[in-house]
């Protein structure tokens, strides 16, 4: 058996490509096929005793087959697994296969190989992260986003209708010529606020609004609705009109409860017995929610230079592995199987850049941990056990600890860690510019619209 490796057009890229002439692989199609004789059962001959050219004849290019793609995992095993000339990654593949049976036999394996990373000096580099400290109108701001979340609906009659209102209503669709009522047409007790968010993205709801403003319960308004048919069943660009008749059932308007220490008490479940306790512990979740997205920026931001500092290339093998579980992500999304009419290709295709970036920021994190000698110690688990368990008296460190192990989520979380201290060690390294959150929005809108230009 002949055997060559070569790298190909990429230097994570190689084949492997294996040739047999018809004499090597004979002596082994012969054991195949005596070893299939043993325990063929076939009418008219005793078990063992069928012919070996009927056997042949029978089961020969099956085993032929399977001979085939033996001798061809026994060439890879033996040339790249067990040398360890290459750092194999993702799974290899058999791009050819040729061989009949009493013929030679030609294949080609392809794999692919960690690539050389070679991390570039971060003095000087600069990384713009978000930087917010939470402010007293913020606090503010999101008691009164608790105020309305507690609001008492409260019907109204006699009130114009105005976007500090919730409508009930049935909408029916009429006829456009006559205006008569299309049977089957009718959508009953809808509701919704005429103040809410995202109207703009729900033209019939936003078109309702328009119609009701300033009328009251038990109001009938008959409106036009025009839209792109796009939204419908012919070509886009072509506008479709109905007609509506909303009737209005009720009208309720929130009714707040006060901003007092009652109100701290009931949204706690009495945890909290004045209203500046609950001042102090929603600063403290705005904080901590602001604290979240401050580390998930800086890690992005670190992630996207250190993808721009580091071109490196990826081998194929790994962007599938990628793929495959952002499929099965989806699998898991949908109890355990793909949504009805699914196209994997195009996922596939649409999610490629996506996989390859992970990949690629897998390679590079994994030189970091390697150049930095990073590794997690058993005093970062019992750190990070400890900071879970906190005050609790029920569990311990220990504990914690074991149910981790028993669950098997340990590696999972020295990985975490171990991540973290890539971020940490890449923070040091790095000049991280604080900016915050209206800055960095100006400058992405900035920067869009320049590209854009550039397009043009």
């Amino acid at each position: 058996m002949q055997t060559t490796i070569t790298q190909q057009d990429s230097p994570v890229e190689y084949a492997l490509e294996i040739t047999a002439t018809a004499e090597e692989l004979a002596p082994k199609l012969q054991k195949a096929l005596k070893t299939q004789q043993k325990r063929t059962q076939l009418k008219g001959f005793r078990v063992g005793k069928v012919p070996l050219q009927l056997v042949k004849k029978m089961y020969g290019e099956a085993l032929a087959f399977q001979l085939a793609e033996e001798a061809v995992q026994e060439a890879y095993n033996t040339e790249v697994l067990e040398l360890e000339e290459h750092e194999v990654l993702g799974q290899p593949t058999i791009t050819k296969l040729d061989y009949k049976m009493d013929g030679d036999l030609s294949a080609v394996v392809h794999f692919g190989v960690r690539p050389e990373v070679a991390l570039q000096d971060l003095a000087g580099v600069q990384v713009d992260v978000l930087a917010h400290e939470v402010t007293d109108e913020e606090v503010s701001e999101e008691l009164e986003r608790l105020r309305e979340r507690h609001a008492d609906l409260v019907p109204v009659e006699d009130e114009a209708i105005s976007e500090a209102h919730l409508i009930q209503f049935d909408l029916q669709e009429l006829d456009k010529e006559s205006g008569t009522p299309i049977i089957g047409q009718k959508d009953e007790d809808q509701e919704f606020f005429l103040g809410a968010d995202g109207l703009d993205e729900r033209p019939l709801l936003k078109r309702i609004k328009e119609a009701v403003l300033g009328a009251k319960a038990g109001d009938a308004i008959s409106f036009d609705f025009e839209h792109d048919a796009a939204h419908g069943h012919e070509e886009e660009g072509h506008l479709h009109t109905h007609r509506f008749e909303v009737q209005i059932k009720e009208v309720k308007r929130r009714e707040l409860p006060e901003l007092d220490d009652a109100f701290a008490g009931e949204i706690s479940n009495d945890e909290l017995d004045t209203l500046d306790a609950l001042r102090d512990e929603v600063r403290k979740s705005l904080e901590q929610s602001w604290e979240r997205q401050v580390k998930e920026f800086r890690e992005s931001q670190i992630v996207k230079k250190m993808l721009e500092l580091h071109p490196v290339p990826v081998p194929q093998s790994v962007i599938e592995l990628y793929l495959d579980s952002f499929v099965e992500d989806v699998k898991k999304r949908n109890k355990g199987e793909l949504p009805a009419h699914f196209n994997v290709g195009a996922f596939r295709d649409a999610n490629r850049k996506d996989a390859e970036e992970q990949a690629r920021w897998m390679l590079v994190r994994d030189q970091v941990v390697t150049a930095n000698e990073l590794k997690v110690e058993d005093e970062d688990l019992d750190a990070h056990f400890a900071e879970q368990v906190g005050d609790s008296e029920e569990i311990s460190v220990e504990q914690m600890r074991k149910f981790y192990d028993q669950m098997g989520l340990a590696g999972q979380l020295e990985q975490r860690i171990l991540s973290e201290k890539v971020f940490d060690t890449l923070a040091d390294q790095l000049e991280l510019v604080e900016k915050d959150a209206e800055t960095l929005e100006a400058e992405a809108g900035a920067e869009t619209n320049s590209e854009t230009e550039t397009t043009e």
